[in-house]
C-alpha cells in the first residue's frame, strides 16, 4: 500500500501484482487498487497514480457522494440527516453540524466489511456523549421542583425502556436524548415520584399532574417504551 499527495487530496492505493503486461488502476468500493505486471517498480506505479490523480480524486469524489446516508435520527426532538465519509483515519469520528446535519467520519478500512454497525455504535456513543451532558441538569431541577433526589443514578442502555427506578437509584436511558426537553423532564420526574410510590396509584400521578398537567401528551409521544 501507498500514499502520495498533501492535505485533503491524499490518495492511499493498493497494489495487485499479476502476470500479465497489462496494466489498469480502478476505483472500488471507494478504494483505489493498481494492478500492474510483477516487474514494475513502486516509482514507476507511483508515477502512473501521480499521472490519473485528477481521475482518481474525481472518482472518489463521486463515489462518496452517491454513498447511502442512514436514516435521520433524533436529538431533542429535532431531526438531523446523517452524511458518512471515508477517510484515512484509525477509529470513527462523530461530528454535529448547522443545519441539523450529523457527519460521520469512518477509516477506510470499513468500505469492504460494511458499516451498519459501526454507525448505529457511533448513534449509540453520541447519544451516551449527550445524556452525560445533559441529564444532571434535568436531575437537578426535578430535585428543585420536588423537594427529594435519588441516592444515586446513571445513565445506561435499557431494554425497551427510557427510564427506571430500583432501590432508590435512577437509571436514564440515553436513547431519551431523543426527545424534546419536556419529554426528558417528564420521564425524570416519572422516575423521581417512583421513589415515593412504587406502583402507577392515584397519589404517583397527583404529584406528576401538580407539576405536569399535560403528562398524557407526553406519554403518548413515547408509548412504545414501557416505563
Amino acid at each position: 500500500m501507498s500514499i502520495f499527495g498533501r492535505k485533503d487530496n491524499v490518495i492511499t492505493y493498493t497494489v495487485n501484482k499479476v502476470i500479465n503486461k497489462d496494466v489498469y488502476i480502478s476505483v472500488q468500493n471507494g478504494e483505489v487498487v493498481v494492478n500492474a505486471p510483477w516487474y514494475f517498480t513502486a516509482n514507476k506505479i507511483q508515477q502512473m497514480v501521480q499521472e490519473k490523480k485528477n481521475w482518481i480524486l474525481n472518482k472518489m469524489q463521486e463515489y462518496e457522494q452517491n454513498l447511502p446516508n442512514m436514516q435521520s435520527v433524533k436529538i431533542f426532538g429535532k431531526y438531523y440527516d446523517i452524511k458518512v465519509e471515508y477517510k484515512n483515519i484509525k477509529t470513527p469520528e462523530l461530528n454535529l453540524e448547522k443545519n441539523y446535519n450529523i457527519k460521520i467520519i469512518l477509516p477506510n478500512k470499513y468500505k469492504k466489511i460494511g458499516n451498519e454497525q459501526i454507525l448505529e455504535m457511533s448513534i449509540e456513543k453520541m447519544y451516551e456523549q449527550i445524556a452525560n451532558n445533559e441529564v444532571e441538569h434535568f436531575m437537578e431541577k426535578t430535585r428543585k421542583i420536588l423537594g427529594f433526589a435519588p441516592e444515586d443514578y446513571e445513565i445506561s442502555k435499557i431494554k425497551n425502556t427510557l427510564g427506571k427506578c430500583v432501590n432508590g437509584k435512577i437509571t436514564i436511558n440515553p436513547e431519551l436524548m431523543q426527545y424534546k426537553r419536556e419529554i426528558i423532564e417528564y420521564v425524570i420526574m416519572h422516575e423521581f415520584c417512583h421513589l415515593k410510590y412504587k406502583t402507577h396509584g392515584k397519589r404517583f400521578f397527583e404529584i406528576i399532574e401538580k407539576f405536569m398537567p399535560e403528562y398524557k401528551k407526553y406519554e403518548k409521544e413515547i408509548d412504545k417504551y414501557e416505563f
